[in-house]
């Protein structure tokens, strides 16, 4: 494979998020401090008598996926896409979100898809980061004075894509998934 980059190519730089699909597409672009991805696998330690507490062997027990995106703009209507338990109603220029503190919201009823697409002018798709199924759910800590931006910190949960193979992430190009076991260098 041919690289005509010189140097080391560590990529930095801001990410928008994409959340839902077609006509229920709504793009958080506007971020204070980050997107955030976190990935964790948990593991059981296997341990036998004769060496007390020291693991003998590990096995993955699952893994947990969320993103967290720190949108920046007093959008209610976006915000209403990842507010629990809300309704949105807009009139002329009046618009209105209210939020029910009712308990037992299922999260993977109205999970999207959610795509973390870097904004450096050299990204391709080969840099995003799908979740196929993503749940909502907005915590506000709106700071009313002159010195800190309003943000509300989105969390996204992943959850097990069962139609997918049981699939959480996909790191990369998904246009390729129906190309064959293309298998690398």
């Amino acid at each position: 494979m041919a690289d005509n980059q010189r140097g080391i190519n560590v990529p930095i730089g801001a990410a928008t998020v994409d959340y839902g699909e077609g006509s229920d597409l709504v793009n958080f672009g506007i971020t204070k401090g980050g997107v955030n991805l976190q990935l964790a696998y948990t593991q059981k330690d296997v341990t036998v008598d004769q060496y007390a507490n020291t693991p003998v062997k590990s096995i993955v027990n699952g893994l947990t996926a969320q993103v967290t995106v720190p949108f920046a703009l007093n959008d209610l209507k976006k915000l209403s896409t990842v507010m629990p338990n809300s309704t949105y109603k807009e009139v002329g220029d009046k618009k209105l979100l209210t939020v029910s503190g009712l308990a037992g919201y299922d999260l993977l009823a109205n999970a999207k898809s959610l795509v973390i697409k870097p904004i450096d002018p050299n990204t391709t798709p080969n840099d995003y980061v799908t979740i196929p199924l993503a749940g909502a759910m907005a915590n506000i800590e709106y700071t009313y004075d002159s010195e800190n931006e309003r943000i509300a910190n989105i969390t996204f949960m992943a959850f097990v894509d069962a139609e997918q193979g049981g699939t959480l992430v996909k790191f990369g190009d998904v246009s390729i998934e129906d190309a064959g076991s293309g298998g690398g260098e």
